[in-house]
């Protein structure tokens, strides 16, 4: 099985601003939980621009979102350290702060990684489709 995987750096670095700029602004001025739509909106672009095929959106689509969440969550949770330290000592658990901020680093990293890739993956499917009907 030969897959042609054709990475566009174009579609992947707008998918990622998009991405990116959308998760920061939604976590400011959205209602909570709101910003999981930004990589399916990242994705969607990304799979738009790419448009040949489906293989190409999921991939396009998938890395440039799960980039995206790989940087934003852990930086919004170094930047709410403060708050989850507090958060912690107050319910009777007392972690020092610096394997606290590391655990909690490579983990959002993680999850981060993992949800906006599958969200980037749909959304690249989306963009794929729209382009072929638009053709």
């Amino acid at each position: 099985m030969n897959l042609n995987l054709k990475l566009n750096w174009k579609a992947m670095g707008i998918a990622f601003l998009v991405t990116f700029i959308l998760s920061f602004l939604s976590g400011i001025y959205l209602p909570k939980n709101a910003g999981l739509i930004s990589p399916i909106i990242g994705g969607l672009l990304a799979g738009f621009i790419v448009g040949e095929s489906f293989t190409s959106g999921i991939v396009n689509g998938g890395i440039s979102a799960g980039i995206a969440g790989l940087i934003y969550l852990p930086l919004i949770t170094y930047l709410s350290r403060n708050l989850i330290s507090t958060t912690l000592n107050n319910l009777g658990y007392y972690i020092p702060p610096e394997t606290l901020l590391i655990s909690l680093l490579l983990g959002t990293a993680l999850v981060g990684f993992a949800l906006y890739f599958v969200l980037g993956i749909i959304g690249g499917i989306i963009g794929v489709a729209i382009k072929g009907r638009a053709d």
